[in-house]
């Protein structure tokens, strides 16, 4: 049983009072709160409610999050070409980044869900992803900027996040470099609560995979694909 198993098996989890859900985010993002449901509906899994939870604030908080990356590090780094800013981005915003990151704010302390059932393996990431999205329509796009820059992005050592490798990124950029198109095609399984990635080069069918989540689908196809000799040539 894996830690977050552990976690969200033996009990279940909620947030405090509403003021100790507003410290939270005080301490943890430099904001105070103005619509403090918005914060709790991004911490409310969809184990516990299948209306009231926090997938649309995922989606919203996913897109926001790459756009914010992006426009940090292409003011960071103007010297690094496009391809090395992809890299860069997907590293940074990658499911298992996140999901470390939720777990070094103690999330699953403020999360509420129902037992551990499938799912649950990138909740603290999903989570986190939710909170930017509810940091957005509370506060605006530049005050949540502001905030992931000053409180995440600016404590990272990007020297050393440049030397881990991001299977995904380098098919991208081999792709980008050889003129050879790379497509990722998906769809989440309903019975299985995975994600189902085919991966496409040139419009051939290279393989498919379900994981846990998109991401993960296709980091696994994209490593696979660059161990083929016909891949990399």
């Amino acid at each position: 049983m894996n830690k977050l198993k552990a976690i969200f098996s033996t009990r279940k989890i909620a947030f405090g009072s509403d003021e100790e859900l507003a410290r939270f985010f005080q301490k943890n993002f430099k904001i105070r709160p103005n619509n403090i449901e918005l914060y709790k509906k991004a911490l409310t899994h969809k184990s516990k409610s299948s209306e009231a939870n926090n997938e649309r604030l995922e989606y919203l908080g996913d897109t926001l999050l790459s756009s914010i990356v992006a426009s940090y590090l292409f003011e960071k780094f103007p010297a690094k070409n496009e391809g090395e800013l992809t890299v860069l981005t997907s590293k940074l915003v990658n499911r298992k980044r996140l999901n470390k990151l939720g777990e070094r704010l103690n999330l699953h302390e403020q999360i509420i869900a129902v037992d551990y059932d499938f799912g649950y393996n990138n909740i603290l990431g999903n989570a986190f992803e939710a909170i930017v999205g509810a940091m957005y329509l509370d506060q605006g796009f530049e005050r949540t900027k502001k905030s992931l820059i000053k409180c995440f992005l600016d404590k990272m050592d990007l020297s050393k996040l440049e030397k881990e490798a991001n299977h995904k990124s380098v098919l991208i950029v081999w792709g980008q470099k050889t003129g050879n198109k790379v497509l990722f095609k998906g769809k989440k399984l309903s019975e299985s609560n995975k994600y189902k990635s085919t991966l496409y080069i040139n419009g051939k069918k290279i393989d498919s995979t379900a994981q846990d989540s998109k991401k993960e689908a296709e980091l696994f196809l994209s490593k696979e694909a660059l161990g083929s000799i016909t891949i990399r040539e």
